[in-house]
């Protein structure tokens, strides 16, 4: 038996976890015993050059990929409570995704946007420093004051934060995020056909999952992921009002509002839906914030949008965002996914897996319907001109 290096086993291990194997289904499709999974992963034992590359073969990648020398990933753990209503096993398939991620990225040289997020240094429980703070994201993502954010990834993207897609929900969550080698990181949904047919997550959904774990991550960067049901709570909270107010400014809406009349109906919210790009549901909750509705009038609107069926699919449709950091860096260096995998030591699909945005995993969507054109009528810019940029 031929020892293999000593972070071999970690590697091996990572990347069973983000294919959603156990060692015994491993050890099944390698064709060896189980118990050698488990040995090689602890590092108490090698595995000779055949068993190497049958692992190998079956986790996608080269025996070289396993064997070579690179520091190990240092990576924070997803702001969730005890992974709240999602598997542990789902969501460390995703951690051990990004991890993977972000070391072939490392290993491709590619460029990266530098980080400009703004440090977050007040107390999280004070609903106005919360307010202050978004704006100053605002600012450091280039837009304007009272500017509807045109393509909320794109505008991430540029704050030098990694976004990936998920292709599934994390039970109620469709999102997560984490450094990992200091790199922030967001996972967001891509849509999909949910089991009642319709595509999860809505494009104002997947919008307010980006601004929400942004949220987590200039918020709570220094923050531990929660540990009771009351620390959740509180976390989610404050993610929550930041995202509110990175993706609605409270003047500019206001003045939109007081545009439409004033009244807070299902019509008006609506109309404000078509220009902000946020669900109507999110839109009360904003304006109760803002004191604009009281929690009376807010029961009352929740009602009507139950009655009417929009719990689950509101009117005025959204488009999907996607991200374009990766597909572009890739191109620069002289790239495509298939000689990327070659020089990283991978199977292509990860690299496919990593830019796949749309149902058919080919990106396809760029700024969300209505945004655009309702921001231009505003005469606010929104920096995408409701052109591609790709």
């Amino acid at each position: 038996m031929v020892t293999t290096p000593a972070d071999t086993g970690h590697r091996i291990q990572r990347l069973r976890i983000a294919n959603s194997l156990s060692q015994a289904q491993l050890a099944a499709t390698a064709a060896i015993p189980t118990g050698a999974v488990s040995m090689a992963e602890h590092g108490r034992q090698g595995l000779d050059p055949e068993a190497l590359a049958r692992i190998a073969d079956a986790l996608g990648c080269s025996a070289d990929y396993l064997t070579r020398s690179q520091p190990q990933s240092t990576a924070t753990r997803p702001w969730l409570r005890a992974y709240a209503d999602a598997s542990k096993k789902a969501v460390d398939r995703y951690v051990a995704d990004t991890e993977i991620a972000i070391e072939a990225f490392d290993t491709l040289r590619l460029k990266p946007i530098p980080e400009t997020l703004p440090h977050f240094d007040d107390d999280a429980n004070d609903e106005d420093a919360i307010e202050d703070f978004a704006r100053e994201v605002r600012h450091a993502a280039g837009l304007e004051d009272g500017s509807v954010v045109g393509n909320c990834i794109r505008r991430i993207e540029r704050l030098g934060v990694m976004v990936l897609p998920m292709h599934d929900e994390l039970g109620r969550h469709m999102g997560l995020s984490q450094r990992v080698n200091a790199t922030p990181v967001i996972r967001v949904s891509r849509p999909h056909v949910a089991d009642d047919g319709t595509i999860s997550p809505s494009g104002d959904r997947q919008r307010f999952t980006v601004a929400h774990e942004l949220g987590h991550l200039t918020l709570h960067a220094t923050t531990p992921p929660p540990a009771t049901a009351e620390q959740a709570r509180l976390v989610e909270q404050q993610a929550h009002r930041f995202a509110g107010a990175f993706l609605t400014p409270a003047d500019a809406l206001v003045d939109d509002l007081d545009r439409l009349s004033g009244r807070v109906t299902l019509s008006t919210l609506a109309e404000l839906k078509k220009t902000w790009g946020v669900a109507i549901k999110m839109l009360v909750v904003r304006l109760r914030q803002l004191g604009r509705i009281d929690d009376q009038h807010a029961r009352s609107l929740y009602k009507q949008i139950s009655a009417r069926k929009w719990n689950k699919t509101e009117p005025v449709p959204v488009g999907h965002e996607y991200a374009i950091w990766l597909t572009k860096a890739m191109t620069h260096a002289g790239h495509d996914s298939i000689t990327a995998a070659a020089a990283i030591g991978l199977t292509p699909r990860y690299l496919q897996d990593w830019q796949a945005w749309d149902l058919a995993g080919t990106p396809t969507t760029d700024l969300p319907v209505g945004v655009a054109s309702i921001s231009q009528r505003r005469g606010k810019k929104t920096g995408l001109a409701g052109t591609a940029s790709r």
